[in-house]
């Protein structure tokens, strides 16, 4: 029996199918970056490539019984708040990079929208009735401020070696990037020009699918105006090239302090892991942020917007309200950031982290910023804090 849905003004209704043409009217914007809206039948429906205000012309891509995806197909009429987006590559309806979202939307309006869902997760999930939300803090200019990004190797048709990031909805498929946007004008030179060596070697990509070919992932990170980077591969078939690779990038890029090759055979999806070779440069590079000296090594975490975790950090340490006796636990305390920041104004700081090389990251940036009254505890937070708590008085 075909499904039908009843609706109070129109009795009864079918539900769209899988392929069918919808004219919509996009009315709110979704957790994610879809618009969201519903569709004749009452059914919730969530847009791929449109934004609030806009009116499209989409094809239904997935049925479930309480909501609709779909796809921008065709823009009949477009909202005040869509722009034109600054990359070349963007595009999240036709399978161009899965990178960012929002480029077509006015960020001022993100924010505003970014707060709604922030208040409505807290009505619908948390429960609570009229949630205190401050408004958002955004950035001054969004661009550029990514200091990590990790691209993947792959293959044109033709056979030609390319750099990049995945589709959309895509494990496999790499969009080919000649400039991102989210990273500086250097590291989009350092890219390519890894690039550039690899075509020159005919070094062949890597496919996820096969797990053939040699060239996995490119790592690029910054720290202040120095650059770290990783080239991934799947074993040890880049050793005749690493020497050179390591001397044309340094030469090069004098920004290049660290730079690392990974020969990684895993069948699963972790960028980085496997065998590590340091091939030119220092172990690390250092970040700042919100005063905190940072050791970032090629597999620790830190937030990768420093312009806005300093923001963070700072209204954090307002909050707090410290006022210089406190025993303050910090879990899940990763390389120690928070801790550090606490720590001149707190007591102490005992600093809970599950991963041994971010406790060991951790350490070391206390002693990078001289601070002597935080410890740092290895183990699962959710075991270590109850016995911790339980030893004070």
């Amino acid at each position: 029996m075909e499904e039908k849905e009843r609706t109070a003004d129109t009795g009864v209704r079918k539900r769209p199918k899988v392929g069918e043409h919808l004219e919509l009217k996009i009315e709110g914007l979704a957790f994610g970056g879809s618009g969201v809206t519903r569709a004749g039948s009452g059914v919730v429906v969530f847009v791929h490539g449109a934004v609030p205000g806009d009116r499209v012309e989409a094809v239904v891509t997935k049925r479930r019984r309480e909501w609709i995806e779909a796809r921008t197909e065709r823009l009949i009429e477009s909202s005040e708040d869509r722009v034109a987006p600054r990359c070349a590559h963007f595009g999240n309806t036709g399978g161009l990079c899965g990178g960012c979202k929002w480029q077509n939307f006015d960020y001022g309006t993100q924010l505003r929208w970014k707060e709604r869902q922030v208040a409505d997760h807290l009505q619908r999930i948390g429960g609570i009735a009229s949630p205190p939300v401050e408004p958002i803090i955004g950035m001054e200019r969004p661009w550029e401020y990514r200091n990590k990004m990790e691209y993947s190797f792959g293959t044109f048709a033709d056979g030609r070696l390319k750099l990049g990031l995945h589709a959309a909805g895509s494990f496999e498929r790499i969009i080919h990037i000649d400039h991102c946007h989210l990273q500086t004008c250097k590291c989009n030179e350092l890219r390519n020009e890894a690039l550039e060596f690899c075509r020159s070697r005919e070094l062949s990509g890597h496919s996820i699918r096969r797990h053939e070919g040699l060239l996995r992932h490119l790592v690029v990170r910054t720290g202040g105006n120095d650059l770290m980077a990783c080239i991934v591969t799947f074993g040890d078939g880049f050793e005749p090239d690493a020497a050179d690779f390591a001397e044309t990038l340094t030469s090069k890029f004098p920004e290049l302090k660290s730079l690392f090759w990974y020969s990684n055979v895993s069948m699963g999806n972790a960028t980085l892991g496997g065998a590590r070779r340091l091939l030119a440069g220092d172990s690390h590079i250092t970040e700042e942020m919100a005063g905190v000296k940072l050791r970032i090594s090629p597999e620790a975490f830190a937030q990768t917007n420093p312009e806005q975790c300093g923001k963070l950090y700072s209204a954090l340490l307002e909050l707090a309200a410290l006022e210089g006796g406190e025993t303050v636990y910090d879990l899940y305390t990763g390389a120690a950031p928070i801790a550090i920041l606490l720590a001149g104004k707190a007591g102490k700081v005992i600093g809970v982290e599950n991963n041994p090389a971010a406790v060991a990251d951790g350490r070391a940036n206390l002693e990078l910023n001289g601070v002597e009254n935080v410890e740092l505890v290895e183990g699962e937070s959710e075991k270590v804090f109850g016995a911790l708590a339980a030893e004070r008085p």
